[in-house]
């Protein structure tokens, strides 16, 4: 049994209806039923606060890992800069290792009702993730352009226009669970740019 670890924030938490929950967790559970699932997102993280507990994921031995963060980096609320973003995912990557990786970008966020996560934040910071999957050589998903790309963007957000609503969860886990396979599996199949 190989063991897939979910590292982020209160979206990859599962965050539902004014509360965390399981619903994600179940849905990459469901996905690879042969697998142990472990999720130690916590709401609110930024990469400065996933640095220092990153000793709590690795002591897991994680197969795989998932790590989505970067929604609340984004924000102008005790802002991070997108320097110390790269360098803070960079130390989590390469203490997990880049071949158990699988790093996903910020999310799509409504920025009208977000002021503080404003759209050329959001493109920043996707512009730094995937840079460093490209530098270290991760497997990586770019959930902000696919949220973007779809034409009622609205419908994958609660009324927040954060949290994800089940349409944003279908995505995720649309994009996420090809990305988890190939891992575990190792797939290591050569890309010419």
């Amino acid at each position: 049994m190989k063991r897939i670890v979910l590292f982020g924030d209160s979206i990859m938490a599962g965050y539902h209806d004014g509360m965390v929950s399981s619903e994600f967790t179940n849905r990459i559970k469901d996905a690879f039923p042969a697998n142990k699932v472990l999720n130690l997102s916590v709401a609110g993280f930024k990469t400065s606060d996933a640095v220092p507990v990153t000793k709590k994921v690795t002591n897991l031995k994680p197969d795989v890992c998932v790590i989505m963060l970067g929604a609340n980096d984004v924000s102008t609320f005790e802002e991070i800069k997108p320097g110390k973003f790269a360098s803070n995912l960079t130390y989590i990557i390469n203490e997990i290792g880049a071949d158990k990786t699988v790093l996903v970008s910020p999310p799509y966020t409504d920025w009208h009702k977000n002021l503080r996560r404003p759209w050329t934040r959001q493109i920043q910071f996707e512009l730094v993730t995937e840079h460093l999957s490209k530098q270290l050589d991760v497997e990586y998903v770019d959930l902000l352009h696919a949220m973007s790309a779809v034409e009622n963007v609205d419908e994958l957000l609660q009324r927040d226009g954060l949290h994800f609503s089940d349409k944003g969860y279908d995505l995720l886990e649309k994009l996420l669970v090809p990305k988890i396979q190939d891992c575990l599996t190792g797939h290591d199949t050569l890309v010419s740019n």
